[in-house]
């Protein structure tokens, strides 16, 4: 199956749609985002779940998809296992939970899903999760450190929820393998129906528990790095960049006294270390380079099927796997990094935005440019279209 993104359904960030309660995407980033919750009854009418629980099963079965089983037992203990998981509970058992990651790279309709919320950058959006419940399933009260949207797609879950610092503390049990908080005194409370949706913000604490069986929540999750992990993570591709300028000199002090304190670090050598941190980060365009290729690096379980040029007369889509993005002089793709300006530029920030070019499109683009897309393809990243 193919996904149907295409640059006419691309969400339109001045339109009023029903997937954000008659708010248009700018509405919605200005009111909500990283604001206050947001309930939208009926968000997507008739929408269907993307894989049926068969499916699902055999996704938790695989070592190459991040899954999870969680189960409530009785005096409120909790287990949770990690995937593989060759077996699942009996569908009629109550209180437990499958979460499988990542959804959106295995299955088309959940990538069309993820797709709708493209309104916000494609540097921050993640991936979606699904949950399947069991009767009375779930995962305890808990809170996230980044933006969620929790889209019911079959069945009911009853949803409580609260603001970190007023329902709860924040404090977390330590006699369960989950981060499940060990006080919450819930603010609202809904029940979502298939069609439904919930916005929360960071912060927010939450609990889900299905109501019937056969319950399936569809998780939009946001990437929010931390600072220091992303300033590590800046800094080993700043110090293994090939196109760093040559010149790089070894540490010397032939001007080195005589120590009676030889476990004290000389400050000659702390001022060598930040001096080359800082010529590092100050190199032209060499911060830019190292966040967008940290930016678009695929996650461990991402893989890609090799393929073949794109063939004459065709048009090219993204894989659901790729990510692609650009700022003022690069484009980046998987992490990796190309400059590009002209009439290439335009085109290549056009599939980044729209995740495909048309035949027309892709006729106008330079030889070398032409090249670049049919490694692409030969490596599994862009696929004809």
């Amino acid at each position: 199956m193919t996904p149907k993104t295409s640059p006419s359904t691309l969400p339109t960030i001045d339109g009023k749609t029903p997937l954000l309660g008659g708010l248009s995407p700018a509405q919605f980033m200005k009111r909500h985002w990283q604001k206050q919750p947001l309930l939208v009854r009926q968000a997507l009418p008739g929408v269907q779940p993307p894989i049926d629980r068969a499916g699902l099963a055999r996704l938790a079965a695989s070592e190459d998809v991040e899954s999870r089983l969680v189960a409530q037992q009785s005096g409120d203990r909790w287990t949770m296992r990690q995937g593989p998981i060759p077996k699942l509970p009996a569908w009629s058992k109550a209180q437990w939970t499958l979460l499988v990651q990542g959804l959106d790279l295995h299955v088309p309709a959940a990538h069309e899903l993820l797709s709708r919320f493209r309104f916000v950058p494609e540097a921050r959006l993640d991936d979606l999760m699904l949950s399947y419940a069991s009767d009375g399933g779930g995962v305890g009260p808990h809170f996230d450190s980044y933006d969620v949207f929790l889209i019911q797609v079959s069945g009911k879950r009853h949803w409580r929820i609260g603001r970190l610092g007023v329902s709860t503390t924040g404090a977390l049990r330590e006699d369960v393998p989950l981060k499940v908080l060990s006080n919450f005194e819930p603010e609202q409370e809904f029940t979502l129906e298939a069609g439904d949706m919930l916005y929360l913000p960071p912060g927010w604490a939450h609990d889900g528990v299905a109501v019937g069986g056969d319950c399936m929540t569809a998780s939009v999750g946001f990437r929010s790095p931390w600072r220091s992990e992303l300033a590590n993570e800046l800094l080993v591709r700043l110090t293994d960049d090939e196109e760093a300028p040559r010149g790089d000199r070894m540490y010397t002090d032939p001007s080195q006294t005589a120590t009676a304190e030889p476990g004290r670090i000389p400050e000659q050598l702390l001022s060598f270390a930040r001096d080359a941190v800082l010529k590092a980060a100050s190199q032209p365009l060499a911060l830019e380079r190292a966040l967008g290729e940290a930016l678009t690096e695929p996650k461990p379980r991402v893989f890609f099927e090799p393929g073949e040029a794109l063939p004459e007369g065709q048009g090219a889509r993204l894989s659901a796997r790729s990510r692609m993005m650009y700022d003022a002089a690069h484009v980046f793709i998987n992490g990796q990094s190309f400059r590009a300006g002209g009439r290439d530029a335009t085109l290549m920030r056009r599939l980044a935005d729209q995740r495909a070019l048309s035949a027309a499109e892709v006729r106008r683009l330079s030889a070398g440019a032409r090249d670049l897309l049919d490694q692409w393809t030969e490596d599994g990243w862009v696929l004809p279209a």
